[in-house]
């Protein structure tokens, strides 16, 4: 009788780190280090941005300077959860334990669609196009309705756990923008101030922490995949 020994990882060459860090194929491969860094930068300049739009520039009307500013600074935001809402989707974070992809998948891909569509309205209101049409209101209802998308995100990712500590709450208090940005904005110029400040207080420093320790708190194979 013959037996036969399996090859050892040194025969065949392969990099235990890199068998740790190899997902699936129907699943998505965790981000890069540098790619987090720079969605977090992008986070806090987007929150910053938008924030002192919300204190210095609320209640444009018309096209002109401030209307732009305003635009650029609400594109800078909205382009940021694209980059964020891309970190969590391949970190899984959505996904409880023993679960699959499939569906956040689907609740990314939904969230990114309504995203794309506020920035569609950003545009719109920078340039003072096609204000009051059906087109522009379909639009406009965008931008709340992706509030409300990261909202549900938020909950999910704390309730799923695979971001941790610090990161996991500091997400849910970023993300429910919502609760406290539309009840806000009926008080006026303290609900824009108050406003801008949770935008900074949530999304610019969830974005500090994701530049200051990328790997902290999120999935333990994330921190092993900094060389991908």
């Amino acid at each position: 009788m013959t037996i036969e020994n399996s090859p050892s990882e040194e025969s065949t060459g392969a990099d235990p780190a890199r068998r740790r860090t190899d997902t699936p194929a129907d699943e998505p491969a965790p981000p890069p280090i540098g790619g987090v860094r720079m969605v977090g930068s992008a986070l806090v300049i987007g929150a910053m941005s938008w924030g002192a739009a919300l204190l210095c520039l609320d209640g444009v009307d018309g096209f002109g300077v401030a209307s732009v500013l305003t635009g650029i600074a609400a594109m800078l935001f909205q382009v940021s959860l694209l980059g964020l809402l891309r970190v969590q989707y391949r970190d899984r974070a959505m996904t409880g334990k023993g679960g699959t992809a499939r569906v956040a998948r689907i609740g990314y891909t939904a969230q990114a669609v309504v995203l794309t569509g506020a920035m569609v309205s950003t545009t719109l209101d920078a340039f003072w196009l096609i204000q009051g049409s059906p087109v522009w209101t379909v639009f406009d209802m965008c931008w709340p309705l992706s509030m409300l998308g990261m909202l549900i995100i938020g909950i999910r990712v704390a309730i799923a756990g695979r971001w941790r500590g610090v990161l996991r709450w500091q997400t849910l208090f970023a993300q429910s923008w919502l609760v406290w940005g539309i009840p806000l904005s009926a008080l006026g110029f303290v609900g824009s101030v108050l406003g801008g400040a949770q935008m900074v207080l949530g999304y610019g420093v969830l974005g500090g922490l994701l530049v200051a320790r990328p790997a902290r708190g999120r999935t333990a194979s994330t921190a092993l995949s900094h060389d991908r």
